[in-house]
């Protein structure tokens, strides 16, 4: 903080006498040079003043002068180099008594005459927003403490220059990629960026393991020192790299889970072993709650036990870990009966075509994936140049969110009569609208059909692997259809059949006890 600095100027009394001596009023100020960060990361510079004969007058002078989230050092400097120009000016406007508050909503323009740095940085900002890559990452960089960090420098194609911004010990360096976005005008563009990203992503990785391995110098028992969510990190942008945009979710969501738990958010590698996994279990199952306010379930626990251990893999791979910890963990009791998966009967799709909906957009997309089996990720995704057509035969050809495998599915003409009228779209369109708040919606919906059931839009899915394999399609076709990787998923809907025909049948012996 800056000493309040005292000024002395001359009495203005008229009527004082010549021969006393000259009457001296005492003036306090303090000038600081200060910036907020605005929402994308930025910087935005402003004077805050203290003024008056004891500095108890106060105002604020907005320099509109902005550091841009991706700036390099020498763009930094630059900036802040003109706002302590406006400081010194101010300074010494107080020092000469001529200082006049300036209103806080003036016109950028009256700061610097000698150029135009707000246009340029509110062009600059608009330009970035144009791809969404950038965005994305910029607010990324604004919440991140990671050691590399992606950056863009503009070009004046209206491209973007992807390069790395590496901090090891207060040290900075850059490494451009000779990798580049361009604007996106088209799906094209749209694919060619996000294989730019995942690329940056990959390098990213590569140089985060270089300084936390031996290649920057540091012995290998230091390694293990890493904090368990750095690592994740590490791992979440290999996932990112590899297109598996499903694994992504659940780590960040592991990461977030484990910076909530006291024994998570400063444990490093080296102190994870079978004990804190049994207490890390045991604080999911018992003391965690999530967003809604509920306990997780078993299955859940299980799947966050189970990206820590396909993590803790590549950790074992990279020689960071001498061994995976989880290996030998007793999950037994997490299991459960994982082929209780709740569905529709036929008669209970009957009763939801019948009844109407508040959302007729999500009637349409709820029923299409009954009778296709879609994902909810694949029936937002679908565009009509996905829709393709074999003669009188429907099917689509899309590439499933979930696994990045590409799938054929015939549609039969329940599935088409829910799907929208295309009308004048394009085949980039989207055929379904956002469906967004579908959970609420479709409890509702299913409340007002005399359904009991927690109905939720995955429903669906299940919905039509048990009415297939009910109607007698065999178990291999039906996890085609599905998109299965293994059959032995499908096997759990096969067992949801098994055990309805069970009950079927000990129906007669009721009948004559």
């Amino acid at each position: 903080m800056e000493r309040l600095a005292e000024i002395t100027r001359p009495s203005t009394d008229e009527n004082a006498s010549e021969q006393e001596p000259e009457k001296k009023i005492k003036h306090k100020f303090k000038v600081l040079l200060a910036w907020r960060i605005l929402r994308k990361g930025d910087k935005s510079y402003y004077l805050y003043i203290h003024y008056g004969e004891n500095g108890e007058l106060r105002c604020c002078e907005p320099l509109y002068l902005y550091v841009s989230a991706n700036a390099t050092e020498a763009e930094v400097k630059k900036i802040k180099a003109k706002a302590k120009a406006v400081k010194r000016e101010r300074e010494e406007e107080l020092r000469n008594g001529t200082f006049i508050p300036r209103p806080s909503a003036r016109e950028p323009k009256d700061v610097f005459d000698d150029t135009d740095h707000y246009k340029e940085f509110k062009a600059q900002r608009k330009a970035e927003t144009e791809i969404a890559a950038v965005t994305t990452e910029l607010k990324r960089n604004s919440k991140s403490k990671e050691p590399v960090r992606i950056r863009f420098k503009q070009l004046s194609n209206g491209s973007r220059s992807v390069y790395l911004a590496i901090n090891v010990n207060g040290k900075r360096t850059y490494d451009y990629l000779k990798l580049y976005l361009v604007p996106e005008t088209d799906a094209n563009s749209r694919a060619q960026n996000k294989q730019t990203m995942e690329a940056a992503y990959a390098i990213k990785a590569k140089r985060i393991l270089q300084i936390t391995n031996g290649t920057a110098g540091i012995k290998k028992d230091v390694r293990a020192k890493m904090l368990l969510t750095d690592w994740l990190k590490i791992y979440r942008d290999r996932q990112v790299s590899k297109g598996k945009r499903g694994a992504k979710r659940w780590v960040q969501t592991a990461i977030f889970v484990l910076e909530g738990y006291n024994a998570g958010k400063n444990a490093t590698l080296a102190e994870i072993d079978r004990q804190w996994l049994t207490d890390f279990m045991l604080y999911l199952m018992n003391d965690y709650t999530t967003y809604k306010g509920t306990k997780p379930s078993k299955g859940t626990v299980d799947n966050y036990l189970r990206c820590l251990k396909a993590a803790f893999n590549v950790a074992v791979e990279e020689e960071i870990m001498p061994s995976n910890p989880i290996i030998g963990l007793d999950r037994s009791h997490l299991k459960g009966t994982t082929y209780q998966r709740e569905y529709l009967t036929v008669d209970e799709v009957k009763k939801l075509i019948e009844t109407p909906c508040r959302r007729p957009d999500i009637k349409g997309a709820f029923l299409f994936a009954c009778f296709c089996g879609l994902r909810i990720s694949d029936v937002r995704g679908l565009q009509w140049k996905n829709l393709l057509f074999d003669g009188d035969k429907a099917y689509l050809q899309i590439t499933q969110f979930k696994t990045r495998r590409p799938l054929a599915l015939p549609l039969n003409k329940q599935a088409l009569r829910w799907m929208p009228e295309r009308g004048n779209a394009g085949d980039e369109d989207y055929i379904f609208p956002p469906l967004s708040k579908n959970m609420t919606v479709l409890d509702d919906w299913a409340k007002e059909a005399g359904i009991t059931k927690h109905v939720t839009f995955h429903v669906s899915r299940h919905t039509f692997a048990t009415m297939e394999l009910t109607m007698g399609a065999d178990l291999y076709t039906t996890s085609k259809l599905l998109g299965h990787t293994n059959v032995a998923t499908t096997q759990i809907y096969a067992k949801i059949v098994n055990s309805k025909k069970e009950e079927a049948v000990s129906l007669l012996d009721g009948a004559f006890e």
